[in-house]
């Protein structure tokens, strides 16, 4: 997933506020909490901004050429790889993909020459399954169908042009309501790989700079994540603001399914073991790090720590 970081193009992100511009893919349910969380640093004094991105390539060239303090996407480590001085200082939420399947094909072997729905083959979703069939049935040889968003790959297993596909809690949530007797979980990657889907980093210049500022962010998201699962209508009611889009009967249900899986960590993550496991997955897709070796090469759980042992 390692790529160059073209460095000249510029990104359509809001001009440098007071204290600092978070950068992510846009609001989804995985960022709820931090919705809720941002809308408390504001009621704190602080001026937080926030850029929505879009994909992959434009959130790493921003945190790479400075356009963004904060980012959220745990594949900054390309970007830290080739000499970015940005480290993790907490974790977002954890994987939150399952590899779904019509009801008649509950496994791996099951799946051997069956249509499999990915994202690409290079992606973090696509990745999720060629490592899994490889690691869990090497002789079953599934179709690899590329089919790009998660929403589409969802229509397509509606539509019948799929015995498979990777899909999100979110999407799964969904297809039960619609379907609930017609597929099954083949794969719950949010128990098998539970890696780091996503996680806050930024610049060490910039963390020492705002030691308050990172302690608060890091204070706020725990109790925020705390509060999630003792009180779901907490995050229900930010995604009824945000995320018009989901079907409002069902956001309930798609909170709860995200609840259950536990992919908002009330520790902040970033235990070594778990970074080693993610550093591990993305040096499995053929294109592994050249300098990134442990878990202290991407993490500075420093600040973490601290908040944890107030």
């Amino acid at each position: 997933m390692a790529a160059a970081l073209g460095l000249g193009t510029a990104l359509a992100v809001p001009a440098a506020a007071a204290d600092a511009v978070f950068g992510f893919s846009g609001w989804a349910v995985g960022y709820l909490p931090t919705a809720v969380a941002i809308d408390r640093l504001a009621e704190l004094g602080y001026d937080i901004e926030v850029a929505e991105l879009g994909g992959n390539s434009n959130q790493l060239q921003a945190a790479a050429t400075g356009a963004v303090q904060i980012t959220a996407i745990a594949q900054v480590m390309d970007a830290i790889d080739q000499g970015l001085d940005s480290r993790f200082f907490l974790e977002a939420n954890s994987n939150e993909f399952l590899l779904v399947s019509k009801a008649d094909l509950p496994s791996c072997e099951s799946l051997d020459g069956r249509t499999v729905g990915i994202q690409s083959t290079g992606s973090f979703v696509g990745q999720l399954a060629i490592q899994w069939f490889a690691q869990t049935c090497p002789d079953a040889k599934p179709n690899m169908t590329v089919i790009e968003g998660s929403d589409n790959r969802l229509a397509a297993l509606l539509a019948g042009q799929l015995d498979s596909s990777v899909v999100d809690l979110q999407d799964w949530t969904l297809l039960q309501r619609e379907r609930p007797d017609a597929f099954t979980v083949t794969a719950d990657y949010t128990q098998t790989t539970p890696i780091m889907r996503a996680a806050f980093a930024a610049p060490r210049s910039f963390i020492s700079a705002n030691p308050k500022l990172i302690e608060d962010w890091i204070r706020v998201h725990l109790d925020v994540y705390r509060e999630s699962y003792e009180t779901p209508e907490l995050l229900v009611a930010k995604g009824r603001e945000l995320l018009g889009e989901i079907d409002q009967e069902a956001l309930p249900s798609i909170v709860e399914a995200f609840l259950a899986a536990k992919v908002w960590p009330t520790d902040g993550g970033l235990a070594d073991a778990d970074v080693m496991d993610t550093i591990n997955f993305f040096n499995n897709d053929g294109e592994p790090f050249a300098n990134i070796k442990s878990a202290a090469d991407v993490v500075d759980r420093t600040l973490l720590d601290k908040v944890l042992a107030e």
